[in-house]
């Protein structure tokens, strides 16, 4: 973690994990099929606990985009 000053403020930037190195942690394989992630796929990095600014390691999965979009399919109606 490193901080920078801006307009007078002193914040903390985040050193955000990219998606190869979450990829590389979780063996390519998707959270939502359970399948490989192969080099010819597209893939997003989804977060566990819903929250976007949450990039801790451990909070962080792999998925394909259309199994993402399942997953978070599924969180917003067991919301309701």
């Amino acid at each position: 973690m490193s901080t920078f000053s801006g307009n007078n403020k002193t914040r903390k930037r985040l050193v955000r994990p990219t998606k190869i190195q979450v990829a590389r942690s979780q063996n390519f394989v998707c959270d939502g099929c359970k399948g490989q992630i192969t080099s010819d796929d597209v893939y997003d990095i989804h977060h566990k606990d819903g929250d976007s600014s949450n990039y801790n390691i451990t909070n962080l999965k792999v998925a394909h985009v259309k199994c993402h979009k399942v997953i978070n399919n599924k969180k917003k109606k067991g919301k309701k």
